[in-house]
């Protein structure tokens, strides 16, 4: 079932936030120097085995689960763009849950359009992308606008499962791979190929959107695009709300999994303030060839997620074009 419906506004899936406005910025990225100056950088590691939950407690006391986002809540306020086609189904991979979708076409498009699939952070959902803090649609249409060549955004609710399968046997990863992308593909209304297709995330989505390129590949992933990606480079020390156990960290890890990448067209962006800075300069230090990479003052805020998503939009859009 599908329905045609203007975005809603939602509120900031993180509480830093206090500004409303599109930023217009672009931010300078930095390519192979600033890799090649962190490939001497060795992985974090515990010296000891620590326990997940201990791990997570740790975390919280001081201030720093920044993937823990505030559970997102519904404004019924629209915001102004390209409006959104939404529907759901039944999802086998994620036990049968009711799977909400949303997509956004650009206005003054029509054709068949690729497609970018945008997985979302912790504690948010489908929606959050397009809600009035973070406005990737409009983005995308500025994008247009300018004369480049047009693309579709399409969102899946994921729940907190951190794409990939848990130990009750959910799998949002599979449920985007095995179902969401059919339903893309064979909705005439939506008129999207997925024959290539581009990948973005943040936060717990950085890392789902990571995970998916490397099991997808080149070149049905013509780039993936992560902000903020929620990376845990010691095996022993994750919370369990990421993997539910050793064995689940090092099946869904990735880290060792960068040679998956070498034919993918990689975008990384992240704040400097970030509790994922170390971790992701760390695993992006392995690609080659190495992967765009921004490394910019902010957190893990969507005041930061909103001042790169032009840089993202410009590197997916140009990507998916080739």
């Amino acid at each position: 079932m599908t329905t045609s419906s203007p975005t809603p506004e939602q509120q900031s899936a993180a509480c830093e936030d206090t500004d409303g406005r599109l930023l217009s910025r672009r931010t300078a990225l930095v390519g192979g120097v600033s890799i090649a100056a962190l490939a001497g950088l060795a992985a974090c590691s515990s010296s000891e085995r620590t326990k997940p939950a201990a791990a997570e407690h740790n975390l919280d006391d001081q201030s720093q689960a920044d993937d823990v986002l505030p559970t997102e809540t519904q404004d019924s306020r629209p915001v102004p763009g390209p409006p959104l086609i939404t529907g759901s189904f039944a999802s086998a991979k994620m036990l049968g849950r009711h799977t909400r979708w949303a997509v956004a076409r650009p206005n003054g498009v029509t054709g068949k359009l690729p497609v970018v699939v945008v997985l979302h952070a912790l504690n948010t959902n489908e929606r959050t992308i397009f809600n009035r803090k973070l406005q990737m649609q409009n983005v995308l249409q500025a994008y247009v606008e300018d004369g480049n060549p047009p693309f579709a955004l399409a969102a899946v609710d994921g729940s907190t499962n951190y794409w990939h399968r848990r130990a009750n046997g959910a799998d949002a990863g599979a449920m985007v791979l095995d179902e969401f992308l059919p339903m893309l593909a064979g909705n005439p209304q939506l008129n999207l190929s997925t024959e290539r297709i581009g990948l973005y995330g943040w936060s717990m989505g950085g890392y789902g959107a990571l995970r998916l390129a490397s099991l997808v590949g080149a070149p049905r992933v013509a780039a993936v695009s992560v902000s903020s990606p929620a990376l845990w480079a010691d095996p022993h020390v994750y919370p369990p709300r990421a993997f539910d156990s050793f064995e689940d960290y090092q099946a869904s890890s990735l880290y060792g999994q960068q040679k998956a990448f070498a034919k993918i067209p990689t975008m990384i962006t992240i704040g400097t303030s970030d509790q994922f800075f170390t971790y992701t300069r760390q695993w992006a230090a392995e690609l080659h060839p190495p992967a765009a990479f921004s490394a910019t003052a902010g957190g893990h805020t969507n005041r930061y997620w909103r001042s790169m998503l032009p840089d993202h939009v410009q590197f997916l859009g140009r990507n998916l074009a080739r």
